[in-house]
């Protein structure tokens, strides 16, 4: 359920991300009003982004709290034709992006793990050892796995195989949290690939970490033009089929085309990078001077389309973004920290509630003065 539901939320932030990019020539022609509503239309995965979709006309009610989002005042609303007007171009732009642009991801089932819940194992402790018996596909007869240490182990366990033929078994347990903390300093943070992170306070964090990256990805691009010129090689022999061929070609499959060194080798490689993740962050969020209450991310789950050239889209394509956002939210919350993620599109010169780009101005700091009388950035961002 929990990949699920992260699949669909970040579906529906893809479409409304290339929804916008549809709209951004309309909305030009459009007034301050106008302009807004259609905005706040598509501020997120919110109420009325949904009731757009079921063919209502969502009205702005500044009783509801995500309602403020919209930016101009309740006291004069648009009237109801131009209301069907701006909704009826929105939700023509958004179906069309999910029909032609958008589509939502097929499930794959997963070859290489099975799920047990509570019915379908059990745990037998010895003096010796502890032993895991799983249930099997024969009846009354259970895979008995000697376990190399001792824990309480309970819930849905995941037993899992990679591509380097190892197995290794999941226990989810409660996770031990810290209280919410009250007092502290609220930051921003940047994630990059040279550097892992830059915040607000003009401090960068994993200043190696791009070098990582870079030095894997050029590393298996040689190791996959190699393994192209063997699979090359390989089919070229298969079409003259004799005696010496046949015995060559069958070096190459064994030798030269396996995936299980590669992917052991891989595993090697990211689990450099995992531990420098989880020490950068461990410092950040432990430290004792100047303690951290909140922090403020960039939301980076919708889809990244990069244009810098073959070499740099493939470094790119390597980057762990969708790693360094779950260990993000799961450091803050093991330690009471609050994380607010913002869209970082744009986000310098865009209204920080409905996110909307003002025509006059490309500057964030005017477009916040002009509808909240205040030039901080992150005290609006935060209210």
């Amino acid at each position: 359920m929990e990949e699920t539901s992260k699949m669909a939320l970040t579906h529906w932030k893809s479409v409304i991300a290339e929804a916008k990019k549809k709209l951004a020539h309309t909305l030009k022609h459009f007034n301050d009003q106008d302009r807004h509503y259609a905005c706040w239309l598509l501020c997120g995965v919110n109420r009325q982004f949904f009731e757009l979709l079921d063919g209502r006309i969502p009205v702005p009610n500044p009783e509801v709290s995500f309602d403020r989002n919209y930016c101009l005042s309740y006291d004069r609303p648009l009237s109801s034709k131009a209301l069907r007007s701006i909704a009826g171009v929105v939700r023509r732009t958004v179906n069309k992006v999910r029909r032609d642009s958008v589509c939502y991801p097929r499930t794959q089932a997963f070859h290489n793990r099975i799920d047990f819940d509570a019915s379908c194992y059990t745990v037998r402790s010895t003096e010796d050892a502890q032993f895991l018996e799983l249930m099997s596909l024969q009846p009354g007869k259970r895979i008995s796995l000697r376990l190399k240490g001792r824990s309480k182990i309970r819930g849905t366990l995941q037993l899992i195989r990679d591509t380097a033929g190892t197995y290794s078994l999941r226990v989810y347990v409660p996770q031990q949290c810290e209280e919410k903390r009250k007092t502290g300093t609220v930051i921003g943070i940047d994630l990059g690939y040279t550097e892992m992170m830059a915040t607000s306070e003009q401090e960068l964090l994993g200043t190696d970490l791009g070098q990582y990256f870079s030095a894997i990805s050029d590393k298996r691009r040689k190791n996959s033009e190699g393994r192209n010129r063997m699979h090359s090689l390989f089919r070229n022999l298969l079409k003259k089929p004799n005696k010496d061929n046949l015995a060559k070609a069958e070096r190459i499959r064994k030798h030269n085309l396996g995936r299980k060194k590669q992917r052991a080798r891989y595993i090697r490689d990211i689990g450099v990078i995992k531990t420098i993740v989880n020490r950068e962050l461990n410092l950040l969020f432990t430290r004792k001077t100047n303690p951290i209450k909140q922090i403020v991310v960039e939301d980076l789950s919708a889809r990244m389309k990069v244009h810098f050239g073959k070499k740099w889209n493939r470094r790119l394509s390597g980057w762990m973004r969708g790693y360094l956002q779950e260990r993000i939210r799961y450091k803050a919350k093991k330690h009471g920290i609050e994380v607010s993620e913002v869209n970082p599109a744009y986000s310098s010169r865009e209204c920080p509630r409905c996110h909307c780009t003002d025509k006059k101005t490309d500057t964030g700091i005017h477009l916040s003065a002009r509808f909240a009388g205040t030039t901080d950035m992150l005290t609006w961002l935060l209210r």
